[in-house]
């Protein structure tokens, strides 16, 4: 018998190509006989560049920044900033009015599809910030989902839009909590209560923001603004943002908005040396796929070799053995990171350089895909990442298990697709039906018929995404957004930081290998960005787990940025 490593080789040069409902089987023979035709097809018409490789991309002139620092952009509202910042009377406000919405429970689970406590959180906001539901146009989408649209006078510029989620997951077991999770308490420096971060604070921050501008009579705005909140963002968002995407599509027409700002990474953050701000202009692709196994069963003291559950095992443990590989293409926004880091940041001299030739050479792309391929944080950015999160199967401890399913969760990376993910299932799965003599369906497509030992179906689980596309980095609207960013943390929120040591403030691209609730807003916009305004990260904010919480400032720094961050963009 063959050796695994031989299986897998003959079913990788036998089967190469498995998507879109669509079987293509290439042996190897086929393809020495389609190379041999397109050298000879080449060589037969020499004039027509068959045979020529695309010119790779030129290195930029030595004048030519890889990575323009943003102008600074003058903060509008200073003196409202600071006012937020620092008005001890008015945080005392602040303070009870966040720690009241973190008391509402708005937790989704996978399987919710009754939403009516959301009805005591729309309550809440009316009854907390009047002049907003009085002064926007409100639209309550599927029920819950919540449109706050403020018309602006020159109807030839496009509305800005804010978004973020009323939803948070769930809390788990209430005894690991330090604190009540849903007390909304305060301790002096950090609100803890589930949904802290993720992202009430953002939601909250935004309708503080919009009513003190109406209140400083500041909403005569020249461009629309627009803030949408969402319901079950924690649960891919298709019963709130999806309504909402097709409500404004409906209501101002494909391509209609002029950006789109969600949650994201918070804009200013110590790492590598230097002060770093995110900016998300690029989210992974998402797949969940359903492996299923069914055998004859029967009785467990006459068992066969090996039962579905083994056989499950087996073939997922070999599939998660086989990682995918680590890719860099030009969709990816990490380039542009990698090429900024290279440039302004405090790199080893060598992976430097590699970083800033990292768009035109592709052994440069080789040593900064090893160098930080070390860490998980980073690595999953530009690898698609695989994780085995449900089993099921086995019903008596003395009858053979007929039917078992696993599904495996993909953030699928730019520079792969779902044909990818099918060919590597296919592989694999070819490889244990063979081993198991069953057979074998992936995508809807019979590879190898079931036979008496039972049949492996390999299927999506749920909805796929593709990779998003990336939102310019390089435009009129990324330099003056992140150029209010650059002087909103230098001059308004930590001017003692920039003056002391030699720490730089370097705004970059980058990429979330989570989803947000953007995904249902691709019609709307080309320029969709993932960040938030805040200065403690979601990892040290214990973001989905026990202990969630957000600090005061964090909070305060949502209100102050978005109070000017509309003015700036409304009020021309």
């Amino acid at each position: 018998m063959r050796g695994i490593k031989g299986e897998y080789e003959r079913v990788e040069n036998e089967v190469l190509h498995i998507g879109n409902g669509e079987k293509k089987f290439f042996t190897t023979k086929k393809i020495a006989i389609l190379v041999l035709a397109a050298l000879l097809f080449g060589l037969a018409t020499p004039f027509t560049g068959f045979l020529t490789k695309p010119a790779p991309p030129s290195p930029p002139s030595s004048d030519e920044p890889l990575c323009p620092i943003p102008s600074k952009i003058p903060i509008k509202e200073s003196e409202k900033v600071q006012f937020v910042l620092n008005d001890k009377k008015f945080q005392e406000g602040v303070i009870d009015r966040f720690s009241k919405a973190l008391q509402i429970d708005t937790i989704v689970y996978d399987k919710t599809t009754n939403y009516t406590k959301m009805a005591n959180f729309h309550e809440y906001l009316e009854k907390t910030y009047p002049n907003v539901y009085e002064t926007a146009e409100v639209n309550k989408v599927n029920e819950y989902g919540l449109v706050f649209y403020f018309e602006g006078s020159n109807k030839d510029l496009k509305p800005i839009m804010l978004a973020a989620h009323m939803d948070t997951v769930p809390i788990g077991n209430p005894d690991d909590w330090s604190e009540d999770p849903l007390s909304g308490s305060f301790d002096g420096t950090y609100f803890h209560a589930r949904g802290a971060f993720d992202c009430k604070n953002l939601l909250v921050g935004l309708m503080e923001a919009t009513e003190l501008l109406i209140q400083d009579g500041k909403t005569s705005f020249e461009r629309g603004v627009i803030l949408a909140f969402g319901f079950d963002e924690e649960k891919s968002g298709w019963d709130g943002a999806y309504h909402i995407g097709q409500f404004l599509v409906d209501k101002f027409g494909p391509n209609s908005i002029e950006s789109i700002v969600d949650e994201g990474p918070v804009m200013f953050s110590e790492i590598m040396g230097d002060y770093y701000s995110l900016i998300i202009n690029g989210e992974k692709g998402y797949a969940d796929i359903k492996v299923e196994i069914t055998t004859p069963g029967g009785h467990s003291s006459i068992p066969r070799d090996h039962t579905s559950i083994g056989m499950l095992s087996k073939l997922l443990s070999d599939y998660e053995e086989d990682q995918y590989k680590p890719v860099l293409v030009p969709e990816n926004p990490m380039m542009g990171f990698f090429q900024c880091v290279g440039e302004h940041g405090r790199l080893p001299p060598n992976i430097a350089d590699a970083a800033r030739k990292i768009g035109f050479d592709d052994g440069s792309k080789e040593i900064i895909i090893d160098y930080f391929g070390k860490s998980p944080l980073i690595k999953y950015n530009f690898q698609t990442s695989q994780a085995i999160d449900i089993i099921n199967g086995g019903d008596k401890s003395n009858a053979l298990p007929r039917s078992v399913s696993a599904v495996v969760n993909h953030r699928i990376s730019y520079g792969n697709d779902f044909d990818d993910i099918w060919a590597k299932f296919t592989k694999h799965g070819k490889v244990a039906a063979e081993r198991y003599n069953v057979g074998l369906s992936v995508n809807g497509r019979e590879i190898l018929p079931a036979s008496d030992n039972g049949n492996i179906v390999i299927s999506f689980y749920s909805d796929g995404l593709s990779p998003a596309k990336k939102s310019p980095d390089n435009d009129d609207f990324w330099f003056e957004f992140t150029g209010i960013i650059k002087s909103f943390y230098e001059d308004e929120v930590f001017p003692d930081k920039m003056l002391k040591g030699d720490k730089k403030f370097i705004v970059t691209p980058g990429i979330m290998s989570g989803n947000t609730d953007t995904r249902h807003y691709w019609d709307l916009t080309d320029r969709i960005f993932r960040v938030q305004p805040g200065s403690t990260d979601m990892f040290s904010s214990n973001v989905h787990g026990q202990d969630e919480r957000v600090d005061l400032h964090t909070h305060l720094e949502s209100i102050s940025f978005y109070y000017n961050y509309i003015s700036h963009f409304a009020n021309l």
